[in-house]
């Protein structure tokens, strides 16, 4: 019997001994699976998000894979820290990474449970676990990883002071609602910095951690009070706080934060923009580094180019254009970042860009960025319409055309390949026989505008549009010239800016510096320039967009309130699927389109000076980097006096009506020639008197005109006007730049006749208007060196 009992005690002994070197080897091992270097904490930075800032350094938004935000320590009110600590672990100042009174206490009631109905983690073990995921994973409730904590929080207890290990502890742990840190728990849930969290909000998020998910006060907003009435409760008890000041935080109401719900609405499609290309460059770093990212975003501009652009498809939903028969706006959540994913209602794009330096101010991609990701803006290729015509123009300058020289607007049959024909046609079927080509491009005269990229050569024309930059679908048909390729809102705009910056192309810029976080300068884009054509060329194909503005299709630019220096085209699509305008400043080129994700007919008559004009208008009105000194005619540009023939007026001769100024490069203007009746000679000066006195007529207006054409929404002469932007046998884009059939111009009917008297009527009556073939190039009064 004794020899029985001793090998049972043996084997008991045994067991032991084998149990104790077992759990001796779980703790040095961590549970089997390493220990980590907790050296390596003191260089240790968590992830942390990045910061996308606008050109001013205030926030858009931020960018992470997790949301965190690291603060220091003594940043935060006293109590913040003291919360955690009386809740999570009130002899945190006592142990050594490990509470053993409490320890020994969970085990008792745990067996008296008969599992595990207490925990006895203490912050720094709480700390070690989400340090070390890999090594301690929290999914796993085993003694082999209880007892990998144990040794791990001893080891950080042993190389760090107790508030290094409480602001790893506050900036590391999670919150809920995506929020890791005390800083991002902050704003996500109340709003502000954790530095200006108060008592009662501090404690909130003190009771938080032990259940982000069952505590969160969006999702239990009664459980989450009742935790924090405890946590000020406990920190009360352990003398952190008055019994006064626990009550007066008890009675204080609970305010959270409006949820933004995910995505930041403010330029978010500027904002992706920005990420994708940081993140080209960065990598990972972009969600997990601390970066700083400056923009060119300037919130102005973005806010002004949003609302405008929301304010006319609204008035175009509500019939002020005409009857619409598309599905109105309404948020559905689109799935996608692809034309895939189109939207049935209306869409618009604007973009909003620096002529000098190629930052992008605003970039709208879309009416809704929650709802569809993918931004019309840049990556939506869609047929410019008559908006490509300055392209040809400037071939044609380029090539040593004037702006008098007469082009022939008359019927044209254009064979093609295969030996199909193709007959381009003018709004309403008209034409206008010999014209000149600035009136030409101010008419946007589609059947002279062929003619001329045929002159030109149709090769030449495509290859300067891409020197400009734009990078589209261009195919080498005679339909280019009025727009049947595929082009990009962000290109054309560009391409129009280095008109206004007189030949020089600047890239497009997004991204102003990016920083890390510590404040060193991680990247810099330099603005890139470079000459893509003479200035006298660019000069001249602007001067023509001019009177675009100023009495072409492009009048409702003026009609909306803005007054000051402008230049642009409009452009419309056959079938009036797609209506653009854009235009520059002397600082500040600009686009906006309009059109439905699927091509479809928007409103009868769209045009893109009645829908896309006034926007752009808007914008620049309200926008004081718009506004800035006027053009001047840069060496190598020459003035002269024509007459309404378009010929010079020499010395000693008479016009032949109004009489204008006119521009030319150097050695090309055309020989002056005398009318019926010869004056007797006199001085040039006495000359440019009697010419421009108060016979002259103002390239905006005729006699008795008080102020410029008033656009819409009926159908005006401006409506008809720019209805010659249509893209005759031209293909239909998709928003990816897909093709659809092509359609035959004059599709487009004319405005009913009862619209076209009651425009007639605006008209002053007993004048007859005179034809001006262009506006004058001011200053009015010729320079010395151009007197002859």
């Amino acid at each position: 019997m004794r020899r029985t009992g001793g090998v049972i005690l043996g084997v008991v002994a045994v067991a032991l001994a084998v149990g104790a070197v077992a759990l001796f080897t779980l703790y040095m091992t961590c549970g089997l699976r390493g220990c980590p270097d907790v050296r390596l904490l003191r260089g240790y930075v968590p992830d942390e998000a990045s910061v996308v800032l606008d050109r001013d350094g205030e926030e858009l938004v931020k960018l992470y894979r997790v949301q965190r935000v690291v603060v220091p320590l003594d940043s935060l009110p006293g109590y913040v820290p003291q919360a955690f600590v009386a809740i999570e672990d009130r002899r945190f100042y006592e142990h050594d990474g490990v509470d053993w009174t409490r320890a020994l206490g969970a085990a008792w009631a745990n067996l008296r449970a008969g599992g595990i109905a207490e925990g006895f983690s203490t912050i720094t073990m709480q700390l070690a676990r989400n340090l070390f995921p890999d090594r301690l994973p929290a999914r796993e409730r085993t003694l082999g990883r209880k007892l990998g904590e144990i040794r791990v929080a001893r080891a950080i207890e042993q190389t760090y002071d107790k508030e290094e290990i409480l602001e790893l502890y506050i900036n590391q742990i999670y919150f809920g609602s995506g929020a890791w840190g005390i800083e991002a728990a902050s704003r996500v849930y109340f709003g502000k910095p954790a530095s200006e969290l108060t008592l009662a909000e501090a404690a909130l998020l003190a009771g938080i951690v032990r259940a982000p998910s069952r505590l969160n006060p969006r999702v239990n907003r009664t459980l989450a009070v009742a935790r924090r009435q405890s946590v000020l409760r406990r920190m009360a008890a352990e003398g952190f706080i008055t019994g006064a000041e626990a009550a007066e935080a008890m009675a204080a109401p609970l305010r959270l934060a409006r949820d933004s719900g995910g995505e930041d609405r403010t330029a978010g499609y500027f904002v992706e923009l920005a990420r994708q290309i940081v993140e080209r460059r960065f990598g990972e770093a972009v969600y997990t580094g601390g970066l700083r990212i400056y923009t060119t975003l300037d919130r102005r501009a973005q806010e002004v180019a949003e609302a405008e652009l929301r304010r006319q498809l609204a008035a175009i939903e509500a019939g002020a254009y005409g009857p619409y028969r598309h599905p109105r706006y309404r948020p559905r959540r689109a799935p996608a970042d692809t034309a895939e994913s189109a939207t049935p209602y209306l869409q618009g794009a604007v973009v909003v860009m620096d002529v000098e330096t190629g930052d992008v101010l605003a970039l709208v991609g879309g009416r809704d960025f929650r709802d569809s990701q993918f931004d019309r803006a840049v990556q939506s290729r869609r047929q410019p319409g008559s908006a490509f015509k300055p392209f040809v123009y400037a071939a044609a300058v380029a090539e040593g055309y004037t702006t008098t020289h007469v082009l022939d607007d008359s019927p044209l049959r254009v064979v093609q390949a295969g030996g199909r024909t193709w007959a381009p046609r003018n709004f309403g079927g008209s034409y206008a026989g010999p014209i000149s080509m600035r009136e030409a491009l101010v008419q946007s005269r589609n059947v002279a505008t062929v003619r001329l990229a045929q002159e030109v050569g149709i090769r030449d024309v495509i290859a300067l549009a891409r020197r400009l930059g734009v990078d589209g679908d261009l195919p080498e048909y005679p339909s280019i010239a009025i727009g049947a390729g595929g082009v990009s809102l962000l290109d054309m705009t560009a391409a129009y800016a280095a008109f206004a910056a007189l030949g020089r192309r600047v890239e497009p810029r997004f991204i102003l510096r990016v920083e890390d976080r510590a404040g060193r300068v991680l990247w810099r884009p330099e603005v890139r320039r470079r000459r893509v054509l003479d200035p006298g060329v660019a000069f001249l194909v602007l001067d023509m967009m001019r009177d675009v503005v100023d009495r072409g299709t492009g009048t409702a630019v003026r009609a909306v309130g803005y007054t000051g220096p402008a230049a642009g085209k409009t452009g419309t699509t056959n079938d009036a699927t797609d209506v653009w305008f854009i235009g520059v400043t002397p600082s500040l080129a600009a686009g906006v389109w309009i059109g439905l994700d699927r091509p479809q007919p928007i409103v009868a008559g769209a045009t893109g000076g009645r829908l896309a004009a006034p926007v752009w208008g808007r914008v620049m009105r309200r926008l004081p980097a718009a506004a800035g000194p006027d053009w001047r005619p840069p060496p190598g540009v020459e003035t002269r006096l024509i007459d309404a023939s378009g010929a010079i007026i020499q010395p000693g001769c008479w016009a032949s009506g109004p009489v204008r100024a006119e521009y030319f490069l150097a050695g090309t203007a055309p020989a002056g020639r005398c009318g019926r009746i010869l004056v007797p000679s006199m001085p040039d000066s006495a000359l440019e008197d009697s010419l421009l006195g108060e016979e002259y007529v103002p390239w905006w207006r005729a006699p008795g005109d008080s102020q410029p054409q008033r656009p819409w929404p009926a159908g005006t002469d401006e409506a008809r006007h720019d209805a010659g932007d249509g893209v005759e046998g031209a293909r239909a884009d998709t928003a990816t730049g897909g093709r659809g059939r092509g359609h035959e111009a004059g599709d487009v009917g004319r405005q009913p006749a009862q619209e076209e008297r009651e425009e007639r009527d605006d008209e002053p009556r007993g004048e007859r208007r005179p034809r001006l073939l262009g506006r004058p190039g001011p200053p009015l009064r010729l320079p010395e060196r151009d007197r002859r």
